[in-house]
């Protein structure tokens, strides 16, 4: 129980960090430090941008482990061996979603991203149970319900007049 409550409160406060480092106005200095240059304001890159950059990284520390761990097998076998069709639209899907999680950051908050995350549960549960048949116990569709009464009480107005 201690750990699920750790997990939780540092979920919360990430999730709460992460939107003030995200959605913080920055400060533009006007003037460069020195004095013999043009004054010019300092750039501001989007969200878009600083992904591309994070990707470079990663890129380069992926490449780097490949290079070391695989290096025998990617130049026996190639860099591509075993890339089909599947993998090309697991990546895509990854890369997407990707986009979608910016885009989740950058225009909702902290609590709206949660209940997303919960109704993304909710639906791939019922979607797994409808495709592949797996079995759900009834815990899950308690669950289901608290995730559906959460979400309509967060976006209901004027709750206090229909319900005293």
């Amino acid at each position: 129980i201690i750990a699920t409550l750790s997990i939780s409160a540092c979920s919360g406060f990430a999730s709460v960090y992460t939107e003030k480092v995200i959605k913080a106005k920055r400060k533009i200095n006007d003037e460069l430090p020195n004095s013999l240059t043009e004054p010019s304001k300092k750039e501001q890159y989007g969200l878009a941008y600083t992904q591309v950059q994070l990707a470079f990284v990663s890129l380069v520390i992926m490449g780097l482990y490949c290079m070391t761990v695989e290096l025998d097998v990617i130049m026996e076998k190639g860099l591509w061996y075993g890339f089909n069709g599947p993998a090309f639209m697991t990546i895509f899907v990854s890369a997407t979603g990707g986009l979608t999680v910016a885009a989740v950051l950058k225009f909702a908050d902290a609590v709206l991203k949660g209940y997303a995350t919960a109704i993304s549960v909710v639906l791939t549960g019922v979607l797994s149970m409808i495709l592949f048949g797996t079995h759900l116990n009834i815990l899950y569709f308690l669950g289901i319900g608290n995730v559906i009464s959460a979400v309509m009480l967060y976006s209901a107005t004027d709750l206090d007049r229909l319900l005293c």
